[in-house]
């Protein structure tokens, strides 16, 4: 057995028992937070709802693009790493720059026709929000929809020259 280094002392059973319940118990309760997701166990489980504070008589925003096919078909881009290669949460850390520059969903329809290349391309996409009034902290009334952006694609058989 090996022997603690000198001027280090050993910690007495009692101590390791108590810090290895206490471990196993924190562990435990986030394990169980996470499997539940409930963001009122939060520090134990996931704050996933909000990642900043809003106010109780404010707005809640929900952000989507939104895409019409070559074919004519509305449809909602996957704002997933299969889907564009963008998060949601990415798109609206972006948000700003999508309304100042349109021209940057291009490169949305490029993405999109690169994961799917036997899809229908996108020829047309629009940036919206679904914004929800607050009053109270609690939601009011059915979500207005917002357009924030749009941008025609040049060539949606390669938009960007992607895919040819």
């Amino acid at each position: 057995m090996l022997e603690p280094a000198a001027g280090i002392r050993r910690l007495p059973r009692a101590g390791l028992a108590w810090r290895s319940v206490a471990a196993v118990a924190f562990l435990g309760l986030l394990v169980l937070g996470t499997v539940q997701g409930n963001d009122d166990r939060w520090p134990f489980a996931p704050m996933s709802q909000y990642a900043f504070a809003v106010h109780l008589d404010g707005e809640v925003r929900s952000t989507r693009i939104e895409a019409v096919t070559t074919g004519g078909v509305r449809t909602v881009v996957p704002l997933t790493p299969g889907g564009v290669g963008l998060r949601r949460a990415e798109v609206e850390g972006q948000l700003q720059r999508f309304v100042d520059d349109p021209a940057l969903l291009e490169a949305v329809a490029a993405a999109y026709a690169q994961r799917h290349p036997g899809r229908a391309r996108y020829a047309h996409l629009e940036v919206h929000q679904d914004v929800t009034r607050l009053v109270g902290g609690e939601l009011t009334g059915a979500p207005r929809d917002v357009e924030l952006a749009a941008w025609d694609v040049a060539d949606p058989r390669h938009p960007l020259g992607c895919c040819r």
